[in-house]
């Protein structure tokens, strides 16, 4: 536990730092009220977390531009948590990273990544850097998987042999007995009957329903809750940062765009799920 606090102390600080210079609801409900894109960037210009990178920018006044300068504000925290981090850490980091979008670079994230990612997580030599990595990647996994055979099921209807191409064939809570069963289901109401008796429906992960987005998003915030909480001193608190400010950036280029097309500011609430 020792070795663990000293090992990740100056990384997990980092980050609780810049945790704590996330937007917070209020700040997105003041957001939404804005009528123009200038006012959103004025707005942002203030902000600790956004203010640097328009240093050097004051031509910035589309959406294009200032989109472009909040995904690369995500690029610049990679590398500030990356100089706090020793070689075990940046490669975890790296594993992490390779599924954020970068401005332009849209990362192309698909069954063979994911594949590749399970298989170095038990390169890693340490125990509870295993458990980690697992945990996020596994839980993120069976949620993909779930997500895109319902929506394969909901809205196109094929069939479990075209399904079987398209899914990550890794299994996390969901054992390979239910895999089967979801991409076997006639339609979506045999489907939700079978994932009502898998893991991520009992106990602490329990939903009322499955709502697609929403449940991914409310599964993926208590998974991270319980690691940072079991794992305090790990990679948990850093991937949850990363988490959180992937979700932060996709509100904000999504109230952008609302904003741009005069969209009632409820609207715009409803989209970025406030």
């Amino acid at each position: 536990m020792a070795g663990e606090l000293l090992e990740y102390s100056g990384l997990v600080t980092k980050t609780r730092a810049m945790k704590s210079r996330l937007l917070r609801q209020e700040d997105f409900e003041r957001i939404t009220e804005f009528q123009t894109v200038p006012e959103t960037i004025v707005f942002l210009r203030e902000q600790e977390s956004y203010g640097k990178i328009y240093g050097g920018h004051e031509e910035i006044q589309h959406r294009g531009q200032v989109e472009a300068l909040i995904y690369h504000s995500i690029q610049e925290d990679y590398r500030k948590l990356y100089r706090f981090a020793n070689e075990a850490q940046r490669r975890a980091m790296g594993l992490y990273i390779e599924q954020i979008q970068f401005e332009e670079a849209v990362p192309k994230i698909d069954a063979s990544y994911f594949v590749r990612v399970w298989n170095e997580i038990e390169e890693f030599s340490g125990k509870q850097m295993r458990r980690v990595l697992r945990e996020v990647f596994g839980t993120q996994i069976d949620w993909l998987n779930i997500m895109w055979c319902y929506r394969a099921k909901q809205f196109f209807h094929q069939k479990t042999q075209d399904l079987e191409g398209m899914l990550i064939p890794v299994h996390y809570r969901l054992t390979r007995r239910e895999f089967q069963q979801l991409t076997e289901a006639q339609d979506t109401e045999e489907f939700c009957r079978i994932l009502e008796n898998t893991a991520y429906f009992k106990g602490r992960e329990a939903l009322i329903k499955l709502q697609d987005e929403v449940s991914y998003r409310r599964v993926m915030e208590n998974m991270y809750q319980r690691l940072c909480k079991k794992y305090p001193n790990s990679m948990a608190p850093v991937f949850y940062y990363f988490y959180k400010k992937e979700q932060e950036i996709q509100y904000l280029t999504t109230a952008l765009e609302g904003i741009r097309y005069q969209l009632p500011a409820k609207d715009i609430r409803e989209l970025i799920l406030l």
